[in-house]
């Protein structure tokens, strides 16, 4: 079983273009999991520019199956004073398979500080339940890298209110700065669409926008907070919300997702 570490691994420093081979235990149906695939486009980056500034916003469209062998392709759009913005792209023999927009920026001296959505008040991780009950059966090779515990919400195929609401966490986390850890937790949960499905259908993210809020410095738990805010015609409209063990928000996240069901 491949971890991240040794994806992360496979990548040299200064390199125009970094390649690797589709691990089997990160795929998700017939694709990577887009979390990697975004994750692997930041690393990308900053292999290839590694005095960039903290990363603020990623952008990722995902246009087709990342699989096969990959091939990371970093370009330098711009680089101002404090700021630096970054497009990779993600490509196989088929073509392109994910696009990212990546925007990098240097703290900066403010008067304004305030965050108005600290973590809710839940039960810490080990007094939560195991989020997949017993005999779940995993659609693809990812699910068995997170470990999730569930703090409320509903699981797929539960019906009610479109929520997904756990702690997560990878099983294996060395070597994964807090910048990727976000990228692979907030793929790593069902969309919360999902809760609505009658029966487990496939669903594909189209396109996800990530926010961080920095500096980052922790790995380990983090708690996830999801909602299906839309859904129609075969699509989802989804935001979701992660903090970390200090009950601050860390990143919030945007995603268009197309449903099978």
């Amino acid at each position: 079983m491949q971890n991240v570490a040794a994806m992360l691994n496979q990548f040299a420093e200064g390199d125009a273009s970094h390649s690797i081979e589709t691990p089997e235990n990160w795929m998700q149906g017939r694709t990577l999991l887009g979390g990697v695939t975004a994750a692997l486009q930041v690393h990308a980056a900053r292999r290839s520019f590694p005095d960039l500034p903290p990363l603020r916003s990623a952008q990722f469209n995902f246009v087709g199956p990342a699989t096969d062998d990959l091939t990371f392709t970093p370009t330098l759009l711009r680089r101002g004073r404090n700021s630096a913005v970054v497009s990779v792209d993600c490509t196989n023999p088929a073509g392109v398979a994910a696009r990212a927009l990546l925007t990098f920026a240097a703290a900066r001296d403010s008067a304004v500080r305030h965050d108005d959505r600290p973590a809710p008040n839940v039960p810490d991780p080990a007094e939560c339940e195991n989020y997949r009950q017993p005999g779940f059966r995993r659609a693809g090779g990812f699910p068995d890298n997170f470990e999730l515990r569930k703090v409320g919400g509903a699981r797929p195929m539960d019906g009610g209110t479109p929520e997904i609401f756990v702690w997560s966490r990878l099983v294996e986390d060395a070597g994964v700065s807090p910048e990727l850890l976000m990228l692979l937790l907030g793929d790593g949960i069902p969309p919360a669409a999902m809760v609505l499905y009658p029966e487990r259908r496939p669903v594909s993210t189209m396109t996800w926008a990530v926010d961080y809020f920095q500096p980052l410095d922790r790995t380990g738990w983090h708690l996830l907070q999801s909602f299906s805010e839309q859904a129609a015609d075969g699509y989802s409209l989804q935001g979701t919300d992660i903090w970390d063990t200090a009950g601050r928000r860390v990143a919030t996240a945007r995603q268009v997702v197309a449903l099978f069901a």
